[in-house]
């Protein structure tokens, strides 16, 4: 299995938990709102400088190896943030050391596997701005078997639009019309053995058909090209070539990190 390929949709805040606790919530930006998996709702805190939380208890142990925020405004605000984790709820350690936003693009960190009851997410913001994410998650990634093959499209190389030319009643050019759609790609990889697929990708294929989820295809080297992903209509069937493995590919529509609020 590949390291810096994979995919990111096992997300804790949306598994069973004893409670959720933030610091605070306006009015209509309630904390759940960043675990909704939509991206056009937003939890934000009373707009102060300072450290803001979100910390759960999930009644037992629950393991996680990466970090995400997307569809936030942190870097316009400025400010850190940082995933914590404990074994009592009253002793924190931190899973990485704590990440500057210099923009609000899409954000994840990947650190060592840890396993503890209580974790909670902390932006310690600079100003009073008001702040808002859309989206937290954290939980278990999923290396994929193999990296990309050739004739993969790098989501951000594969823009989306529809684009309409404006004219005069003469048929004089005067202007466009962009609305953008995100980007397509399709994550392909070749001679998967059928226990991986059993073991592995099954469980993500049911997350996938209802549910977005995060693709990173080369996070050592071009951590800025993941993306947050729904499947691109009906998810092809994994036929078996004639090594008897799987040869996997699905299509994915793509929002492309750095969008606004």
């Amino acid at each position: 299995m590949t390291t810096n390929c994979f995919v990111c949709y096992r997300n804790l805040p949306r598994e069973t938990f004893v409670s959720v606790t933030p610091t605070s919530e306006r009015a209509g930006y309630s904390a759940a709102n960043c675990y909704d998996w939509y991206t056009t709702s937003y939890w934000s805190p009373t707009s102060a400088s300072g450290n803001h939380q979100i910390a759960w208890d999930f009644g037992s142990n629950k393991t996680a190896d990466y970090f995400a925020i997307y569809r936030h405004n942190l870097g316009a605000v400025g400010g850190t943030v940082v995933l914590e984790y404990s074994s009592d709820g009253a002793t924190w350690f931190t899973a990485f050391t704590a990440v500057s936003a210099t923009n609000n693009e899409l954000v994840i960190k990947l650190f060592t596997s840890q396993t503890k009851r209580y974790w909670r997410v902390t932006f310690a913001l600079s100003s009073a701005t008001p702040f808002y994410v859309g989206v937290v998650m954290f939980g278990q990634k999923l290396p994929l078997y193999r990296g990309m093959v050739a004739g993969f499209t790098v989501p951000r190389h594969g823009r989306k639009n529809d684009i309409v030319n404006q004219k005069t009643e003469g048929g004089q050019f005067v202007g466009r019309v962009k609305t953008s759609q995100g980007a397509r790609s399709s994550i392909n990889f070749k001679h998967v053995t059928q226990s991986w697929v059993r073991a592995n990708w099954e469980a993500f294929v049911r997350h996938a058909e209802l549910l977005p989820f995060l693709f990173s295809w080369n996070h050592d080297t071009y951590p800025q090209d993941a993306v947050y992903c729904v499947s691109d209509g009906e998810i092809p069937h994994i036929p078996i070539n004639d090594n008897h493995h799987h040869d996997i590919n699905l299509p994915v529509q793509c929002l492309l990190s750095g969008d606004t609020l």
